[in-house]
């Protein structure tokens, strides 16, 4: 039996990571990440987290970008109010993954090992993955074959005493179509060192600060998936509700970085040194069906067989630590109106264009 599941945890996890890129190339594959199911929770968790952990990697690195365009600090209650469109490019080591690498699994696995990624997408034939004696089987899904994400930051920063800057970011709980409910806030702190050194305190041009910044996402938003969508036959009693079913997805990001910049009128040119940690956890808490055969080699769903809370999947480069980055880039400044372009080379590069109003 080939299983098409119709399973919303991933095209929510989808648009969690990918809320700003181009849904309609994504719809088609993403929505056949739900077959993992089919051969039960510990395979499924194993796969769909190598599967997405490319997206939630560039989304975490996403989140670390845009801070800073100059090394430069407010005047006391000065201000910038910056909008920034960040793509993150996925590297090619993690376009593919490897099935003997995720551990023992419980199905067989036929069609080699190498499978892509979402950001990745193969012309030929796809692993396959076969349980229940060969009952049920399915072909692992194809990339989007966008190597590619995509999405804004915004923040408010402001200047307080010795020279530096407090940044603020802040999106308020709202919901975004079928994503579910999204909220964003994130704290940062730039301060000048230029201050503490005297020989640079006599180059006018010159700023040189340090920075930290911390982001948090989230998205939570309920899920509709029973029985029929994997073609079993319920035979849960009223023990079991599948309406209860909510999935959760965090991000948090960090960075902190060593920034110089060199201001004249209407531009500034700025680069920086430092290191990203960006972290993922996808968690599912309800009830849900996962299948099992009955005694006529039917495909069923029982109170035994279904299960509750049963996905918390970290992604992310928690295994990794910190990754360096470096970053150069200029501004151009018309009057208060100011225009920037950066980049960012670090595992997941990312560049970075964007606008701010500023104050000094």
């Amino acid at each position: 039996m080939h299983m098409h599941v119709k399973f919303w945890i991933v095209a929510l996890l989808a648009a969690s990571v990918m809320w700003t890129s181009n849904p309609s190339k994504a719809e088609g594959q993403i929505s056949d990440m739900g077959m993992v199911l089919a051969g039960g929770i510990e395979d499924a968790e194993k796969i769909a987290g190598a599967y997405f952990s490319p997206y939630a990697n560039a989304f975490a690195g996403n989140l670390n970008a845009g801070w800073y365009n100059t090394a430069n600090t407010h005047r006391l209650l000065g201000f910038d109010v910056t909008l920034s469109l960040n793509v993150a490019v996925v590297p090619d080591h993690a376009k593919t993954f490897e099935l003997d690498e995720l551990g023992d699994l419980t199905g067989n696995v036929s069609g080699g090992s190498t499978a892509p990624t979402v950001a990745t997408e193969f012309d030929g034939n796809r692993p396959s993955l076969h349980y229940f004696d060969n009952t049920v089987s399915y072909e692992l899904p194809n990339g989007t074959g966008l190597g590619y994400i995509p999405s804004p930051t915004f923040h408010l920063g402001v200047g307080v005493p010795f020279d530096t800057d407090i940044i603020v970011r802040y999106m308020p709980d709202v919901k975004v179509g079928r994503s579910g409910n999204m909220q964003l806030w994130g704290v940062g702190i730039k301060h000048s060192v230029k201050q503490w050194i005297p020989f640079l305190r006599r180059v006018p041009v010159l700023n040189v600060s340090v920075m930290a910044g911390y982001t948090n996402f989230s998205n939570t938003a309920g899920l509709d998936f029973h029985p029929a969508d994997i073609q079993a036959e319920d035979l849960t009693t009223a023990n079991v509700i599948f309406d209860d079913q909510k999935l959760d997805f965090t991000v948090n990001s960090y960075t902190a970085n060593l920034i110089a910049s060199a201001d004249i009128p209407f531009l500034t040119f700025y680069g920086g040194v430092g290191v990203n940690h960006g972290s993922s956890r996808l968690k599912m808490f309800g009830h849900y069906p996962t299948p099992e055969l009955d005694d006529n080699n039917n495909l069923v769903v029982t109170d035994e067989s279904a299960t509750k809370d049963p996905v918390n999947i970290k992604m992310g480069d928690e295994g990794n630590g910190l990754q360096p980055r470096l970053n150069a880039g200029f501004k151009f400044k018309l009057a208060i109106l100011h225009f920037h372009l950066d980049y960012i080379y670090s595992e997941y590069s990312i560049a970075s264009a964007g606008v701010s109003i500023s104050f000094r």
